[in-house]
């Protein structure tokens, strides 16, 4: 054999493996810190790239929220990021931290995060998009916000939800004063908070906020870590309106019948209801309207349990309501 056909398939193999680095997507990625100011910079190679992200340690999946701003982390913060092409990560996690001096902790339900965890009913960048466009200064008259998580959002109102569940409680007791729904599925406090804190509320002259938010918390963190973040969320609100009026909610009751998680909400509003003083103008708890004589719920106020159906909204609407005309607005 020649040396020319010995070495072909060596110079065949060279040939295709330049070929594959050239048409190969790096799909890299950098997590610059800041440290003075506590902030991480994700800095994908593409600015088109989509990044996702996360913030407890894991790493990212596409449940975890899109990056769209700097993040700013507490000490013992650990961010994960990674590029994803629809529902699949490509190339490797990339992890910065904030190293912990001594032992303090944070607690995530005060860390401001995005997320993607309700991907199947709605996109939750875009609802946050179609929110920032329709608050900028002149566009929206609301007077009055709704600031939740799936419960707000798949009531009724603007903007649109893809599920209404709510419609004719929404058009009786809250369309009339000129409301806003906030309500993004799935989220937690800390959701809120970044929404909070990247514009959704900024553009507005809001007279009145009525919050509900917790419920989801429960599910990764203890009673007093979703107490603090519930707080922080109205402090947020009054840092930015001072002068407006804030109802804040108790978390309403879930489960059929009694249950750890429906006994976390109980434990949650028993502590509001003293902290809240601070942080709201009223707190209403609603939850024993949500129950028959038993302790349960039944299916025709909440059909899942979790989520009101038009005559659980009744409850809500109509508490709302009230209040909102005690304020005189």
């Amino acid at each position: 054999m020649s040396s020319t056909a010995l070495f072909a398939p060596f110079r065949l193999s060279l040939r295709l493996a330049a070929l594959a680095l050239v048409v190969a997507p790096a799909f890299a990625l950098d997590i610059e810190l800041d440290k003075p100011s506590k902030t991480f910079a994700v800095l994908p190679d593409k600015a088109t790239d989509v990044v996702r992200y996360t913030l407890n340690g894991k790493d990212p999946d596409f449940t975890s929220g899109v990056y769209l701003a700097p993040i700013v982390a507490p000490l013992g913060a650990t961010v994960k990021a990674a590029v994803f092409e629809g529902t699949k990560l490509v190339g490797k996690v990339a992890t910065r931290s904030l190293v912990v001096p001594s032992a303090d902790f944070f607690n995530s339900a005060e860390l401001p995060l995005t997320q993607n965890r309700d991907h199947r009913t709605y996109d939750w960048v875009q609802r946050h998009q179609e929110i920032l466009a329709l608050n900028k200064p002149g566009v929206s008259s609301a007077k009055v916000v709704l600031i939740g998580d799936s419960i707000t959002h798949f009531w009724s109102g603007e903007p649109k939800a893809t599920r209404i569940a709510g419609p004719l409680s929404w058009e009786k007791y809250i369309a009339p004063h000129q409301a806003i729904n906030l309500g993004f599925g799935w989220d937690r406090t800390e959701n809120v908070l970044w929404r909070l804190r990247h514009g959704e509320i900024s553009g507005l002259k809001a007279k009145a906020f009525v919050v509900l938010i917790g419920t989801n918390n429960f599910s990764v963190n203890s009673v007093p870590e979703t107490v603090e973040g519930v707080e922080e969320v109205c402090l947020e609100i009054r840092k930015q309106f001072p002068q407006a009026k804030i109802l804040l909610l108790g978390i309403l009751p879930r489960s059929e019948r009694p249950d750890a998680m429906r006994q976390k909400a109980i434990d949650a509003n028993s502590s509001l209801k003293d902290r809240a003083k601070k942080c709201a103008d009223k707190f209403i708890d609603l939850s024993s309207k949500y129950l028959v004589s038993d302790g349960r719920i039944s299916k025709d106020i909440m059909g899942d349990f979790l989520h009101p159906t038009d005559k659980g909204y009744e409850i809500m609407g109509a508490a709302i309501d009230a209040q909102l005309k005690a304020w005189g607005l």
